[in-house]
């Protein structure tokens, strides 16, 4: 397959779930017509996937799937001899219980396939030299804590890093990662292995991320105590997952020629996670705004007996639907007519579906509350008052972009830019006024005020849903974002090629 310019990395998104950095994804893909690319998917399996939601643009040229669960080949049985290769090994593994990285690229390439001498599967899995070696980091790190899960947590992370180690990857004059993890460290090892550029944009910080999952999450053994005190700290196996994740987007970053993200506050981030400063450059998200005037004009035509209150999102814990169930209830209370929206994808987590179905039932709320699943928001938009996000975790909305376009208020936890977008960035940018209200995060009461003052003050909605929309015209416009990035693989990439020539290399070598 013929080298393209760019080689999109995406970990758990384009282009199997809609919204979000998939939206972004197949926007510079499909907009970016004279650039080529290809993709890489990455999932956990080729089982838990679903099915792909888009269809890829044509001058995607190649498309791959890395699964991090697919177990890793063992063919060429054989154990390294070399003694030299597992000293190595056991003085990375010291390092990285040290946060040090450097000795990272030799370790990529000693377990690359195909390198002289290189550690395999096998060796890693089956070999006595690597049982030591657990053995005695269990001894000087984890002692006194149960070595069976030990050993099986350690196995479970060595399998995705197999996976990416040993995966088909496109060629490509420049690497994108749509986030750190495992997007990254695949970034990480096409850049050493290809002698490539490598660039990274994260829209939420991933380890943050990673973070809130793994003091949530209920398969990550956690001991027990003895005492009937309850304790805050995370049990070692959580802070083992915490550390990984914490060097791999460590890792990223020392090896990115560049490090975009959304807006100042994710910069900060990234930079007290160990991103130099140079490289840290912020191009924020951006919508067709005028692809929303018509909707603005409907909804201004519109007339509704009801007011209509929407959150839009994925129902999902970290979307937090609940804390919007709960602050529909005591809306219903102040402005009784009020109807309510859950507008998005119900198929990611159904056990989370069901209960905040449940939750609704309690609350009495199945005559007021309606949970669609996924929809076209453009035939929603013109008829909605106020929309709402509670998320515990966000980046730079889109949707929150798209209501402002279309003049509706906005109610949103203090996540992400969202204090941003609703207040302004600068001096400059508040001066346009407020579109819509912060709240924290996990607060029905706050979110429930917020929405009962927008629904019952009209003037007030007006002068929001106003200054959204200059505030959206002026500063994220989509034909700003999309100059943004081709200038960058214009920059990184050397882009110069023509579509049509590289198909026509494609045609030839097919033939």
């Amino acid at each position: 397959m013929a080298r393209t310019d760019v080689c999109f990395i995406a970990e758990g998104s384009y282009p199997y779930v809609v919204g979000g950095v998939s939206t972004w994804v197949h926007d510079i893909i499909s907009s970016l017509k004279d650039i080529s690319f290809s993709l890489v998917f990455i999932g956990v399996s080729k089982e838990a996937q679903g099915k792909i939601r888009y269809e890829l643009p044509k001058n995607v040229l190649e498309y791959k799937e890395i699964h991090l669960m697919q177990p890793p080949s063992f063919f060429q049985r054989r154990f390294s001899r070399r003694k030299e290769a597992f000293q190595e090994l056991e003085a990375f593994i010291e390092d990285l219980a040290r946060g040090d990285i450097s000795r990272a690229e030799v370790m990529i390439e000693r377990f690359s396939p195909g390198s002289k001498d290189a550690l395999s599967p096998y060796d890693i899995f089956y070999g006595r030299d690597f049982w030591d070696i657990l053995l005695r980091t269990y001894e000087k790190h984890f002692d006194g804590f149960s070595f069976i899960d030990y050993f099986w947590t350690v196995r479970f992370m060595m399998m995705p890093l197999f996976a990416l180690l040993h995966g088909d990857l496109p060629e490509a004059a420049l690497y994108h990662a749509t986030c750190t993890g495992y997007a990254g460290l695949l970034g990480v090892i096409a850049r050493l292995r290809n002698n490539a550029g490598f660039i990274l944009t994260e829209h939420g910080i991933y380890t943050n991320e990673r973070m809130i999952e793994i003091t949530q999450a209920q398969w990550i053994y956690r001991e027990q105590t003895d005492t009937v005190v309850p304790r805050r700290q995370l049990g070692q196996i959580q802070n083992l997952w915490m550390k990984k994740f914490d060097l791999l987007s460590r890792l990223a970053y020392k090896y990115a020629d560049a490090i975009f993200t959304l807006y100042e506050g994710n910069r900060q981030m990234q930079i007290q996670g160990g991103a130099p400063p140079e490289k840290c450059e912020i191009i924020p998200n951006g919508i067709e705004v005028d692809a929303y005037e018509q909707l603005y004009l409907k909804r201004l035509a519109a007339s509704k007996k009801a007011p209509v209150v929407a959150l839009v999102g994925r129902v999902t814990p970290i979307k937090d639907v609940k804390t919007f169930i709960k602050a529909c209830k005591m809306v219903q209370s102040e402005v009784p007519e009020a109807r309510f929206f859950i507008l998005g994808n119900k198929e990611e987590d159904e056990k989370y579906v069901e209960e905040c179905e449940r939750l609704i039932r309690v609350l009495d709320l199945q005559k007021h509350v309606i949970m669609t699943g996924s929809v076209n928001m453009r035939e929603y938009y013109p008829f909605i008052d106020c929309v709402v996000l509670t998320s515990i975790s966000e980046a730079q909305p889109f949707v929150v972009l798209e209501a402002m376009a279309t003049g509706i208020p906005v109610v949103a936890s203090n996540v992400g830019a969202c204090m941003e977008l609703l207040e302004g960035a600068s001096a400059e940018d508040q001066a346009l006024g407020r579109a819509g209200f912060i709240t924290n995060i996990r607060s029905p009461r706050e979110t429930a005020d917020a929405i009962i003052k927008v629904l019952k003050d009209q003037d007030m909605a007006r002068r929001m849903g106003e200054a959204g929309r200059l505030r959206v015209r002026r500063y994220y416009q989509r034909s700003r974002m999309l100059g943004a990035y081709e200038a960058v693989y214009r920059r990184f990439a050397g882009v110069k090629s023509k579509i049509g020539e590289q198909r026509e290399i494609i045609a030839e070598e097919a033939g």
